[in-house]
C-alpha cells in the first residue's frame, strides 16, 4: 500500500475514532441533562422519558405492556413509575371504552407546563446550531442520525430479548 493510501486509512481510522468518542461523550451528556431537567421538577429521567415516549404515541395513549415493550423495562418496573407519575397528575390511567380490561395512560398536557420552557429553550439552541449548516450537510447528520436510530432501535431489541425468558420454554 503507498503511503498516500495508508495516509488515507489513517485519516479514516482517526475520523471514525472521533465519531466513536463524541457519540459516547454526547449520550453521556444528554443522559445527565435529561436528569438534571427531571430532577428540577422532582423527578427523574427515566419518568420524563416515559412521558415523552407516552407523548409521543400516535394517539397520545399507550397501555403499560406497551411502555415495557418501547423501554426495556418490567413490566412491574413501569406499574411504579406509572404509579408515581399519576400521583404527581402527569398521567392519567383511562379504561379502554371497548375492552373495560386494558388500561391506556395517557400523559396530562397541563402537567407539562413546568416542562416546556426548559425544553423550548433546549429546542431553539439546537435549531440555532443546525441553522449553522447548508440543506446536504442537514440532509447528511439526518441521514445518520435516523439509521443510528434504528441500529440502537435494533440493538436494544438484541439486549431486551437475550434478557427475557423464551416463550417457547
Amino acid at each position: 500500500m503507498s503511503s498516500k493510501n495508508s495516509g488515507k486509512g489513517r485519516k479514516r481510522a482517526e475520523l471514525l475514532q472521533r465519531l466513536s468518542d463524541l457519540g459516547r461523550k454526547i449520550s453521556t451528556q444528554t443522559v445527565f441533562l435529561h436528569q438534571a431537567i427531571a430532577q428540577s421538577i422532582g423527578l427523574n429521567a427515566t419518568d420524563t422519558k416515559c412521558v415523552d415516549l407516552i407523548a409521543s404515541e400516535p394517539d397520545g395513549a399507550v397501555t403499560a405492556g406497551r411502555l415495557s415493550d418501547l423501554t426495556g423495562l418490567t413490566t412491574g418496573a413501569i406499574t411504579h413509575i406509572l404509579d408515581r407519575l399519576e400521583k404527581r397528575e402527569f398521567v392519567e390511567r383511562v379504561r379502554d371504552t371497548e375492552d373495560r380490561r386494558r388500561v391506556f395512560v395517557r400523559v396530562r398536557a397541563d402537567s407539562l407546563k413546568p416542562l416546556l420552557p426548559r425544553y423550548d429553550e433546549i429546542g431553539k439552541a439546537y435549531m440555532d446550531l443546525a441553522g449553522q449548516y447548508s440543506n446536504d450537510e442537514l440532509s447528511l447528520i439526518s441521514g445518520y442520525m435516523d439509521k443510528a436510530s434504528h441500529l440502537t432501535e435494533r440493538l436494544m431489541a438484541d439486549i431486551i430479548a437475550a434478557r427475557r425468558p423464551s416463550d417457547t420454554q
